[in-house]
């Protein structure tokens, strides 16, 4: 997490033809110990927290943690009009599969981050050239990515589709709140880099460092 010493690892199942979000889980370790997990239904998501109970519980394992809380989030009625509910991390995988062309319409996503359903507004902006500089693994060959490359810049627009009584969240994707853009790289359709804002610092561009190929080789696109 920027700006502390705290760690947070997401894992995410979703499926892999529509894209639609199966389970996600976050763990949070440092001084604020916590984990959960997000079951995605029909009509709205079961969020299972689980945390250290006392001082004493901080130093065992998750699953010895004690302190239990369950919440069911419902989508509501404009969950309705929504064929696949996703979750943040699907945003990366969807985009990365589609035709990045400038006359690509945008598309409108139904994606539910913590608490709330948002309407996720997908536009294909310009080409830009931009630095790059990480790690490239495929089987046993490691290669170190270091030139400019041509990118499409895809902005996203999240908005709550939260009821009007209840104060809209903000969404969040890799610790950046509100509208994000990612870039990608023209030939690959790798993302290279994620910009945003983050309160505590502003404007934050968070680059790749490294990938990972299973017997593939994008670059044959």
């Amino acid at each position: 997490l920027f700006g502390s010493d705290e760690i947070l690892e997401t894992q995410s199942w979703f499926d892999p033809h529509g894209a639609g979000a199966l389970q996600r889980v976050r763990l949070r370790q440092g001084q604020d110990k916590w984990q959960k997990s997000y079951r995605f239904t029909k009509k709205g998501v079961l969020r299972l927290r689980k945390k250290p109970r006392d001082s004493r519980e901080e130093n065992l394992t998750l699953d010895q943690w004690t302190k239990i809380r369950n919440h069911f989030y419902l989508y509501g009625d404009k969950g309705l009009g929504c064929p696949q509910i996703l979750e943040p991390a699907s945003l990366l995988y969807i985009v990365s599969a589609i035709d990045l062309t400038t006359d690509q319409p945008p598309l409108n996503l139904c994606v539910f981050n913590k608490k709330q359903l948002h309407l996720v507004k997908v536009s294909v902006g310009g080409s830009q050239s931009l630095k790059v500089n990480y790690l490239e693994n495929q089987g046993d060959n490691q290669t170190r990515v270091d030139k400019k490359i041509d990118t499409i810049k895809i902005s996203f627009q999240p908005r709550s589709l939260a009821p009007t009584d209840i104060e809209p969240e903000e969404f969040s994707f890799l610790g950046l709140k509100g509208d994000f853009d990612i870039f990608f790289d023209q030939v690959t359709n790798l993302p290279v880099q994620v910009s945003g804002k983050i309160s505590a610092f502003g404007k934050v561009d968070i680059k790749l460092e490294e990938v990972s190929f299973q017997g593939i080789d994008l670059r044959q696109k």
